[in-house]
């Protein structure tokens, strides 16, 4: 399986941009012991002193149940929000570790709403985001690796996090404190308002998804603070393959009714774990190691966007217990991304709408400053997902910006590309001294 690149989400990126992408290149290993050090703008990864990844065992987080079921809550609201007439790809738990992280940083009410949209409070939440890091540690694995040519014979589940911080913003120790203890997460520094700052979120996305995604979805912006970064990779092969020699053109009937024709794949072997649930038909096509696709199909005429955590946890554990059983399978091949989810707009309807109140309902002040100072503004996930005869290559990167409230804002937008006016004027007495209309600025 060869992943094509995606394509460049911003257009307008500067030579300069590159420019710094490239210098940039090779400074930042994922999840890597970095230097213990005071930071330098724009150069380094750098980690907390003295501050380890906490480790825990899954059997040791007695909230990790709670985040399971919060997460998949999370992810069918999503699902749910996002527009129906194309394809949509959610990370469920990237957007849970980005607003785990992000938490480490709420106070007060932000802090409420987002402990109860993540199923867990405190410590517990931290242990339980721990211990689900910790049980897929073992199958990390090179981004490169993960989509080379072929696919690893040994799943690949890459995990990775960072914070950028704006290079002159007095950012709390503790809150970097406890995204290295949590995360496992490094902060890198630089310029945010500019297209230096995006190269550096851009280079991280790029290495962190094989180049699956090239570049960051965060906006540069004059009252941007600091971003948090997640990413997700996987690649993994069948359990039982699809035959290619079986793949042809076959029909699809679209949510219109129409029908049209698509590359569908059926497997050398037809025995999977089978479930029915409320009118889902759902099948269980678990890869070699460590990880499982469920493939639910909905009622007919409903949308698949309209599946309930509720729907997917009662079928997942059904499966569970399910033998495998005959099936004559079919299954269309799939390449869809990079494509991007805008959060913002969600994440009142996800239950934290407060965090994105600027100088008002927001409190990220463990993050620094006071309630109010600091707000999201930018919070977005982009997705792949590709899927044939040899199994599955998806990857997720999840990014919320916080923005500083009191930090000068536009508040206008002229532009001077009709006949205007232009003057001197001596300052003390206001005498003019120039006056003109500026018809065509070519004569």
């Amino acid at each position: 399986m060869r992943p094509t690149h995606g394509t460049a989400s911003r257009t307008t990126r500067t030579a300069a941009a590159s420019l710094t992408a490239l210098a940039l290149l090779g400074s930042l290993v994922a999840c890597a012991p970095g230097p213990s050090s005071t930071h330098v703008p724009n150069t380094e990864f750098v980690r907390s002193d003295g501050v380890t990844a906490r480790v825990v065992s899954v059997s040791d987080a007695p909230a990790l149940t709670g985040v399971v079921e919060a997460t998949r809550r999370l992810g069918t609201t999503t699902l749910g929000l996002a527009p129906r007439d194309e394809n949509v790809v959610v990370s469920p738990a990237g957007l849970a570790v980005a607003l785990a992280m992000l938490a480490e940083g709420a106070r007060g009410t932000s802090l409420d709403e987002l402990e109860a949209a993540l199923g867990a409070s405190g410590e517990d939440r931290r242990d339980a985001f721990a211990a689900l890091r910790g049980a897929l540690l073992e199958f990390d694995g090179d981004p490169a690796e993960a989509t080379a040519d072929a696919l690893p014979d040994r799943p690949i589940v890459h995990l990775a996090d960072q914070v950028v911080v704006h290079e002159d913003f007095d950012v709390s120790a503790g809150f970097l404190d406890a995204l290295a203890d949590g995360f496992d997460a490094g902060v890198q520094y630089a310029d945010l308002t500019s297209a230096a700052g995006t190269a550096v979120l851009d280079e991280w996305v790029d290495h962190h998804t094989g180049g699956l995604i090239e570049e960051s979805a965060i906006e540069p912006d004059d009252a941007l603070r600091l971003v948090l970064q997640d990413a997700i990779l996987l690649a993994a092969r069948w359990q039982t393959p699809f035959s290619a020699h079986s793949t042809h053109d076959r029909p699809f009937t679209l949510s219109d009714g129409s029908t049209v024709d698509v590359e569908t794949m059926a497997p050398d072997r037809g025995e999977f774990a089978y479930a029915e649930l409320d009118g889902w038909v759902a099948v269980r096509l678990p890869y070699v190691d460590a990880v499982h696709a469920d493939v639910l199909l909905p009622p007919s005429g409903a949308d698949p966007g309209d599946v309930s955590a509720e729907v997917i946890a009662t079928v997942s554990d059904a499966l569970d217990a399910a033998p495998s059983v005959p099936i004559d399978l079919t299954l269309p091949r799939l390449d869809i991304g990079p494509a991007t989810i805008d959060l913002l707009p969600l994440l009142p309807a996800l239950g934290i709408g407060s965090i994105t109140g600027c100088g008002t309902t927001a409190d990220l002040s463990g993050i620094a400053g006071s309630p109010g100072d600091l707000c999201v503004d930018q919070a977005a996930q982009q997705t792949v997902l590709k899927v044939d005869e040899e199994g599955t290559v998806a990857a997720a990167v999840t990014e919320i910006g916080v923005q500083e409230s009191s930090a000068p804002l536009v508040q206008h937008e002229i532009r001077f590309d009709r006949p205007f006016l232009f003057t001197v004027s001596h300052t003390e007495t206001g005498w003019p001294l120039f006056l003109a209309a500026v018809r065509d600025p070519r004569h």
